[in-house]
């Protein structure tokens, strides 16, 4: 009989992981979460955003301050099939603050991805999703729903007042992604024909420079696009202008690899100084690079266009030709 009761006592245990005393903090947080996050931003007027944004505060700092006892209580209320997508759109980036762990980072993306964008920060939306797609997570869902979006644009105020477009805002976070991810889901995209993001699918899909995009726009159906992209596809598909190699480089492949490597690793310095040095050394990497580098030159790619300005577009265009010239063959587009 002692045994029997203790065996129920065990499954009880099971059946209940959570003790009884973090079940009730559990129900007071989400208390909090209702009171807080009992509103639409963009429904606020101004004075109602200041209040609102002070509430928010308070509630950051009640995490903040206690997290091994709130953070799973955050992590279960951000997983309710019925959570306020504004709550979970703040709430996420939270929760990535106090456990910035792979599970947390993939919770903040689906997140945004299902965030209303009248109410958030395009800039800081865009530019988050960017250096996760970096850090590998799939983000084209929430690329795919920012192409179909009608006001999506933004400003640089501290780089000129540069206007992110539809299709630029589109660049940063797809070309962000590693191209094995972002391929496929421009592909998808063109596939959906009242998708109002085709063309500028089409578009990055010309950018992304690897045979399977290649062999796939060789499948479009351009009729619907404008001059200038049937243009530019038809001389992608039958002879495109490449860079040509140096004969007598002016750079080593290992001084290239170096500065990538120290790129990837938060120190652009080399780099900018080859840069500096050489300014048409995207010659050089052509000449230099083997096959096996490939990799790594892309995922130089995606970290600079991660950026998110226009410096970087500037940069990705330059990395785009010299991937190009890499992979390029006649068959792949016959």
């Amino acid at each position: 009989m002692k045994r029997i009761l203790t065996l129920a006592l065990l499954l009880v245990a099971v059946k209940s992981p959570v003790p009884a005393q973090d079940r009730n903090s559990c129900a007071a947080f989400d208390k909090a979460v209702k009171s807080t996050y009992d509103f639409k931003p963009s429904m606020l007027t101004e004075s109602q955003k200041t209040s609102k944004s002070d509430a928010m505060d308070r509630f950051w700092k009640m995490v903040k301050d206690d997290p091994d006892r709130l953070a799973p209580c955050l992590r279960t209320a951000l997983q309710a099939a019925a959570a306020d997508r504004w709550f979970c759109f703040d709430a996420s980036s939270l929760l990535v603050e106090v456990d910035p762990s792979p599970s947390s980072k993939a919770l903040q993306v689906r997140s945004y991805t299902a965030a209303d964008l009248d109410d958030v920060d395009l800039r800081d939306w865009v530019s988050l999703l960017a250096r996760r797609g970096f850090e590998g997570f799939d983000v084209s869902a929430a690329a795919s729903r920012w192409m179909a979006y009608p006001n999506a644009h933004y400003f640089l105020p501290e780089h000129g007042a540069y206007e992110v477009k539809r299709s630029t805002g589109a660049l940063f976070i797809f070309g962000s992604m590693d191209e094995g991810q972002a391929t496929p889901a421009l592909i998808r995209i063109l596939g959906e024909p009242k998708h109002p993001g085709r063309e500028d699918a089409v578009s990055l899909l010309m950018s992304q420079a690897t045979p399977e995009s290649l062999r796939a726009l060789k499948q479009v159906d351009a009729s619907s696009f404008t001059g200038k992209t049937r243009s530019r596809l038809q001389q992608l598909l039958t002879r495109p202008t490449l860079l040509e190699a140096r004969a007598k480089p002016k750079t080593t492949r290992e001084e290239f690899i170096r500065a990538f490597q120290e790129m990837l690793n938060g120190d652009s310095s080399g780099f900018m100084s080859l840069v500096a040095s050489v300014p048409d050394g995207e010659k050089d990497v052509v000449a230099v690079m083997k096959p096996e580098d490939l990799p790594l030159v892309r995922k130089v790619r995606r970290r600079i266009i991660a950026g998110g300005n226009q410096h970087s577009i500037e940069y990705y265009e330059t990395f785009t030709d010299i991937l190009m010239a890499l992979v390029w063959r006649a068959e792949l587009v016959k």
